[in-house]
């Protein structure tokens, strides 16, 4: 519908105006009516009319008056002027500013049906001009804010000469004096995730532009674009902490209007936009370290440690596992296994992809000495391809080590059910003593007094279960510990020797060569240029 405001200073007038025709036949709808300029001006600024019918001498100010400030303030109405006969060349004059025409007084109903027709062909153009105008510059916006994005994936990618006039027309945009990337990535908890359609899923990604349009973009103070299927940003910001805030509210806007889960990453303050690429970069490894501190995050820069080869600890403490599952009480086990995985989590933290391998090469030593030892173990246990897509497919590093405890705890009861236990346990807890005390003097009449046998049955019960006879166990079992010590120690070789078990360190020699084929003293030399 049009709005009409019609002013006079003789309600007559207005009266009669109105029931002069049916003003819904021309899609028109009066909406207020004034009695002087001073009113109509207010009622035009309150009710923004699409067109005035006005008399055209009235008190305070003038329909000349009226016009003259429509024009100037460039408010988008219309004007048609009623004036009496003896005001005919100031109506005329009036036209002359913008009017689209005048009436004399009395308004004959054919001439005002005529002047409204006009009226409406005028309007109608005019707001058809608008939208051709609104559209355009939607166009031009949309335009400019994709060469925007454009550009700024460049930069983050490194390819965006500074001599290039996209260049310059970014920094024109954002004038810094610092920049920092911004990384928001929704939390895709498993059991949401798998419910969501490809539809949904580009629903949450176009609601989710939309916050950040509004806490960015709306307020100039940055630009976002989707890069590997995540909504970056790049903030233009004074103070060093202003992107903190930003992302403490990007975080609580998006779970109040989305209810959505994210986490933000926010990567430290460049002095130029040529420096966008290292700034990325270490968002994105910032966004990483949610697999080590928790989801739904805000993740600032924390420079890494450097990491390190995995020492004899980690070695200990997988045996300390072994151990325990085949000789201790469940409460025993969980808490070694709880030690074992905060040792490989301080170990790898930082680096997601190796605290997964280091896990998978872990559990699966574990896995092959339980074997070994003569433990049966399912095939799903056994399946490495399976237990690395396992390990992976967690967000979360304490995610993972529930996974892998409720693992070894199905394995530690599936042991407590099995036929011919009792051989099997016995057999772990003798390699266990065997392993704690290679150092030591070990007899073969020690043992078996340790498995309650003569020496006769228990070397031919050793022999069956690991198809060595005895004497050889324990040697392998002192080569190993051996060869670690010299890989991962300082030690001489003579002490390196004593603590093996062998008094002779030239004995100990000819006995390492023997088994891997050199000397100690070359087998740490070629050990260490290999690593």
């Amino acid at each position: 519908m049009i709005r009409i405001i019609l002013a006079d200073d003789e309600p007559i007038i207005i009266k009669g105006l109105r029931k002069l025709i049916q003003w819904e036949s021309f899609g028109m709808e009066i909406v207020g009516q004034a009695y002087d300029g001073n009113e109509l001006m207010q009622l035009i600024e309150e009710l923004h009319p699409d067109l005035i019918i006005s008399d055209i001498s009235m008190p305070h100010r003038t329909g000349i008056d009226i016009i003259k400030e429509i024009k100037q303030r460039g408010l988008p109405v219309h004007v048609i002027f009623v004036s009496a006969y003896q005001e005919f060349s100031y109506a005329r004059d009036a036209v002359a500013y913008g009017a689209i025409d005048y009436l004399v007084k009395p308004v004959v109903k054919q001439q005002l049906e005529s002047v409204l027709d006009k009226a409406i062909s005028l309007i109608t153009e005019h707001n058809e001009e608008q939208k051709r105008k609104g559209k355009l510059q939607l166009l031009e916006r949309k335009n400019r804010h994709e060469e925007m994005q454009d550009a700024l994936i460049q930069l983050t990618d490194g390819n965006l000469s500074p001599r290039t006039k996209s260049f310059e027309e970014t920094v024109e945009q954002l004038q810094g004096p610092y920049y920092s990337v911004l990384i928001i990535a929704v939390e895709h908890l498993k059991e949401e995730t798998d419910r969501w359609t490809e539809k949904e899923k580009k629903l949450i990604e176009f609601a989710i532009g939309n916050v950040l349009q509004e806490v960015f973009i709306a307020s100039g103070i940055g630009y976002v674009f989707m890069k590997q299927n995540q909504h970056v940003v790049v903030v233009s910001h004074d103070g060093e902490d202003e992107p903190i805030l930003l992302a403490e509210d990007t975080q609580y806007k998006i779970e109040t209007f989305l209810k959505l889960k994210v986490s933000v990453a926010v990567s430290r303050p460049v002095s130029a936009l040529i420096k966008l690429e290292d700034a990325y970069a270490e968002a994105g490894r910032t966004m990483e370290m949610k697999y080590f501190v928790g989801l739904k995050r805000i993740l600032s820069y924390v420079p890494q440690s450097k990491l390190h080869a995995m020492d004899k600890q980690l070695y200990d403490l997988q045996w300390d596992v072994i151990r325990s599952i085949t000789a201790k009480a469940w409460t025993e086990v969980q808490s070694a296994l709880t030690v074992w995985l905060d040792r490989i989590k301080s170990e790898t933290f930082g680096d997601r992809s190796l605290a997964i391998s280091t896990c998978f090469s872990s559990v699966s030593f574990i896995i092959q000495e339980l074997s070994k030892s003569g433990v049966q173990l399912s095939e799903r246990a056994l399946d490495k391809r399976e237990l690395q897509q396992l390990l992976a497919a967690f967000e979360t590093f304490d995610r993972m080590s529930h996974e892998v405890i409720g693992l070894f705890e199905k394995t530690y009861n599936e042991m407590d059910n099995e036929s011919g236990n009792k051989d099997k346990m016995m057999l772990a807890k003798i390699k266990q003593y065997i392993d704690e005390h290679y150092s030591e003097e070990i007899t073969l009449e020690s043992m078996a007094s340790l498995a309650f046998m003569n020496p006769y049955y228990f070397s031919s019960f050793f022999k069956k279960h690991t198809k060595q006879n005895f004497k050889q166990y324990v040697t392998e079992v002192r080569m190993r510990h051996a060869a670690d010590m010299l890989a991962l120690t300082d030690l001489m070789v003579y002490e390196v020797a004593e603590k093996a078990g062998y008094n002779n360190a030239r004995h100990f020699s000819d006995m390492f060569k023997k088994r891997y084929g050199k000397l100690p003293i070359d087998y740490r030399q070629d050990t260490k240029k290999s690593t």
